[in-house]
């Protein structure tokens, strides 16, 4: 029987595991000893190929295992995000009374969560990769937005590019962009940021030689599924000073790519599509896709506005 404060318990372990280290095993000792069971495994699988693209495993057991031909009782539990496959297996040892009908449910709701927290931690190493560039390395500026889209975090970078550019300001708290079309394009991104994970860019065309672009992304949906969430979303403001950083060699060193794929990833970095890449370093369009697909696999982006994000940030 599951006791009356152990589910928010785990709960609990869930959300927190997104934010510490070794979070992910913690969670899965609780609901291995919650369950009165032998280990817990949490797996992400990619929908794509079904290999693994995250893997955790409760500690080893300290039980006595049972001297026993049969095999172990397991209850899993399935959950699917929109780029993953969520598995959670949960084992006692041979012998064991098997999992009731509750026990079941109760680890099936737990899917929703993890799949949330998940999410949560992914958006988090980006805004964590691209907070720690701005006060490193001084190349950029963030903002955060909530729900009713007031800035609510500025970094001293935009503080100080938004005393001194024409193409934007701070008006009663939000973001306003000088040009209306500009500024309905914006609107209309965050509005999609806040409803799905998402990102995207706003070309500011020139307006003003201190910015050259926005880059919008989630860092939190809208979701009143599990419970209310109003949303976050980051705005990041490229200058041409970053643009002047993205160089293939720094990109390569710094990302861990090949001369081919660094090349790529500072030409998505300049706004340039797969089309376009193609013709400019005389390859087929097939192979720069593919360099790409190589690219997010090995910096964990999932877009070409993260990736900018990503590249935009590397020291000089």
């Amino acid at each position: 029987m599951l006791g009356d404060n152990e589910p928010t318990e785990v709960l609990d372990a869930i959300y927190f595991a997104c934010h510490q280290k070794g979070g992910w095993q913690e969670c899965l000792d609780r609901i291995t000893h919650l369950y009165a069971a032998e280990s817990a495994q949490l797996l992400m699988l990619s929908k794509d190929n079904g290999e693994p693209l995250a893997a955790y495993q409760s500690r080893a057991s300290a039980r006595q295992e049972k001297a026993t031909d049969a095999d172990p009782c397991q209850c899993k539990a399935c959950h699917d995000m929109d780029e993953a496959h969520l598995e959670l297996v949960v084992q006692r040892p041979a012998g064991d009374p098997p999992f009731s009908g509750d026990e079941r449910r109760h680890l099936e709701a737990l899917m929703p969560h993890i799949a949330r927290a998940m999410r949560q931690e992914a958006v988090a190493r980006v805004l964590h990769d691209r907070q720690a560039a701005v006060h490193q390395q001084k190349q950029g500026a963030l903002l955060l937005l909530d729900g009713q889209r007031n800035v609510v975090f500025l970094s001293s970078e935009a503080k100080d590019l938004l005393s001194r550019t024409s193409a934007m300001k701070l008006e009663e708290g939000r973001l306003r962009l000088v040009r209306r079309q500009q500024q309905g394009a914006l609107d209309a991104l965050i509005q999609g940021c806040f409803e799905i994970q998402s990102s995207g860019m706003i070309n500011l065309n020139g307006s003003d030689p201190l910015a050259s672009r926005l880059l919008v992304s989630t860092v939190q949906p809208r979701d009143d599924k599990l419970f209310p969430s109003h949303g976050l979303v980051a705005v990041f403001v490229v200058t041409e000073r970053c643009e002047e950083n993205a160089k293939e060699d720094v990109i390569g060193q710094w990302l861990g790519l090949t001369g081919a794929e660094a090349r790529i990833a500072g030409l998505i970095a300049l706004g340039r599509r797969p089309a376009e890449i193609a013709e400019e370093i005389e390859l087929s369009v097939h192979t720069v896709r593919h360099h790409i697909k190589s690219i997010y696999r090995k910096t964990g982006v999932h877009s070409q506005s993260q990736l900018t994000a990503l590249v935009l940030n590397l020291p000089a």
